[in-house]
C-alpha cells in the first residue's frame, strides 16, 4: 500500500478520478491537502507545547550527584551519596543506628542464619518501576542500594538508573557488582514484589539471579506485627511519621513515578528524575533507621518505662511465636503488673498459658490467682482456675464455686464460650449431686467421651 493510499485510509477520503495522471505537482498538492486534514483532526491544545516541553532539559548529572558507569553491558548512571554519621534521619543520628543487634534480628526475618552474620554486610534494597504489576512488561528503572560504613559509621546510597530500556542489562550487572561481599538483604515488602520483579528481569536478560539464596529481612512483616495495634496502616510513610519521627516535605507521591520515567524517555530533562532519586533515597535511609528501630523494640533489657506497653506485649508476642520464650518472659513478667489495664491483662494471660503449655502449674496458678483478684473479676482467670481445681486437685466443690463467680461476669466473652461454662457448671453440679441408689452400678464413661476430658 502506498502513501497515498495510507492517507486516504487515515482521512477517510474516497479515490477519485486524477485528471492528468502524470502530473506530478498534483499529486504533491492532493498530499498536502491530506496532511493537513489530518494534521486538523489533532486536539487545538497539542499544537502548541508547554512551557516545560519548550525549555532545554536540564542534564541529570546537574541535579543528581553522580554519573555514567560502563560495564561489558553497556552504560548506566549511577548515584552516589554519604550520610555521614553526625547527619540526622527523623529523630536519630545515623551513628546511632549501629550496630544492628544480629541476634534480634533473625528473630523479625524468623531466619537463625541472619544471627551469624555481620550488619555491615546488609544490602538495603529499594526500586522505583514502571508500574505495580510485577509482570514482565515491568522494569525497574532505578535500583537503589545501601549499606553501613563500618568504619565512619556512614550509611552510603548508591542508585543505578537505566536512561533508556537499553541500559537495564548493564544496570543489572552493575547490582551484580555491589552484591559481592553483601550476605543478606533487606527491605520493605521486598520479597513479594522487588525480589521477584529483579529476578524476572535478570531472567529476561539471560543472566543468573544474585538475588537468589540470599537470606532476605522484609521489615513489612515484623513491622505489621509490632506495630498494628497502634497504627491505621503499615506504609512507610506512616512508620516514618510515626515511629522514626520523619516527615518528608516535597516528595513525590509514588503513584506518579512511573510517568515522571516515561516523561524522561521522551524529553530527557533531569527535573523530571531528581525527585524520584531523592524519594528513593529517603526510602533506603528509612529502611535502615526502621531496623534498628524493630530490633530496639525486641531488646527485653531495655528501659521500659519510655515504650509503649503495647509495642512490649507485642514483642513478647513475637518471640512466643518464634520459640524464644526466655525473652518473651522477660517481657512479659513486668508488663502483667503495667498500669494500663488492658495491657496487663493481655500480658498476664500470654504468660500464664506459657506456664500452663509448659506444665509449671505453681506459676500459672499465682498469675490466674492474681488475676481473678482484681476489682474486675476476670472471666479467663476464673475459668482457667476451675479447670486447674477440677482436673488436677478434684476439688469439685471450689471448682464449681469459681465456675459460679465466672457466670457472674459471663458479659466478657462470646456464645459459645457461655456455652463451654454451663456445660461446666452442670457437670460439677453432676458430681458433685448424691449417686442414685438403683441397685446396679452407674455405666463407666469411655475415656474418649469423657466430658473432662475437654479441659485438660
Amino acid at each position: 500500500m502506498g502513501t497515498r493510499d495510507r492517507l486516504q485510509r487515515l482521512t477517510g477520503e474516497t479515490t477519485t478520478e486524477r485528471g492528468s495522471e502524470g502530473s506530478r505537482a498534483a499529486e504533491i498538492r492532493a498530499l498536502r491537502e491530506r496532511i493537513e486534514a489530518i494534521l486538523a483532526r489533532r486536539p487545538e491544545s497539542s499544537k502548541t507545547a508547554p512551557p516545560s516541553m519548550r525549555t532545554r532539559g536540564v542534564p541529570l548529572e546537574d541535579l543528581v550527584p553522580g554519573g555514567e558507569i560502563t560495564n561489558e553491558a553497556g552504560a548506566c548512571f549511577c548515584a552516589q551519596q554519604i550520610a555521614e554519621g553526625s547527619s540526622r534521619h527523623g529523630n536519630r543520628c545515623i551513628r546511632d543506628l549501629t550496630p544492628l543487634d544480629m541476634n534480634r534480628l533473625s528473630v523479625l526475618a524468623n531466619d537463625p542464619v541472619l544471627g551469624n552474620l555481620e550488619y555491615h554486610q546488609a544490602l538495603f534494597l529499594d526500586t522505583e518501576t514502571t508500574g505495580l504489576a510485577g509482570g514482565t512488561g515491568t522494569v525497574a528503572f532505578l535500583i537503589g542500594v545501601g549499606w553501613f560504613d563500618g568504619e565512619g559509621g556512614s550509611f552510603v546510597t548508591r542508585q543505578l538508573f537505566a536512561r533508556d530500556y537499553a541500559e537495564e542489562r548493564a544496570t543489572l550487572l552493575s547490582l551484580c557488582e555491589l552484591l559481592k561481599g553483601r550476605t543478606f538483604l533487606v527491605s520493605f515488602n521486598g520479597k513479594a514484589f522487588d525480589a521477584g520483579l529483579l529476578a524476572t528481569r535478570f531472567t529476561m536478560n539471560r543472566l543468573p539471579n544474585p538475588l537468589a539464596g540470599l537470606p532476605h529481612l522484609d521489615l513489612l512483616h515484623p513491622a505489621r506485627r509490632l506495630l498494628s495495634h497502634r497504627l491505621a496502616d503499615r506504609r512507610l510513610g506512616t512508620l516514618e511519621a510515626s515511629i522514626l519521627g520523619f516527615e518528608r516535605e516535597g516528595d513525590i507521591p509514588g503513584s506518579e513515578i512511573p510517568q515522571r520515567y516515561f516523561d524522561w524517555l521522551r524529553r530527557r530533562d533531569g527535573r523530571l528524575m531528581a525527585d524520584v532519586f531523592a524519594h528513593n533515597r529517603l526510602d533506603i535511609l528509612s529502611l535502615a533507621a526502621l531496623a534498628a528501630r524493630l530490633t530496639e523494640l525486641l531488646d527485653p533489657q531495655a528501659e521500659t518505662s519510655d515504650r509503649h506497653p503495647g509495642d512490649l506485649l507485642a514483642a513478647a508476642r513475637l518471640f512466643l511465636t518464634r520459640d524464644r520464650p526466655d525473652e518473651a518472659v522477660r517481657l512479659l513478667d513486668p508488663l502483667s503488673g503495667c498500669s494500663c489495664r488492658t495491657t496487663a491483662r493481655e500480658a498476664s494471660r500470654e504468660l500464664s498459658l506459657f506456664y500452663k503449655r509448659r506444665g509449671r502449674w505453681p506459676e500459672a496458678v499465682a498469675v490466674w490467682e492474681k488475676m481473678a483478684r482484681n476489682e474486675t473479676e476476670d472471666f479467663f482467670a476464673l475459668v482457667e482456675l476451675a479447670k486447674w481445681h477440677e482436673h488436677r486437685r478434684r476439688d469439685f466443690r471450689h471448682a464449681l464455686a469459681l465456675t459460679l463467680r465466672a457466670c457472674s461476669c459471663a458479659t466478657q466473652w462470646s456464645p459459645e464460650e457461655l456455652t463451654a461454662l454451663a456445660r461446666r457448671r452442670e457437670r460439677l453440679e453432676r458430681k458433685l449431686s448424691p449417686p442414685h441408689r438403683t441397685g446396679r452400678a452407674l455405666p463407666r464413661h469411655n475415656a474418649l467421651k469423657d466430658p473432662d476430658s475437654a479441659d485438660r
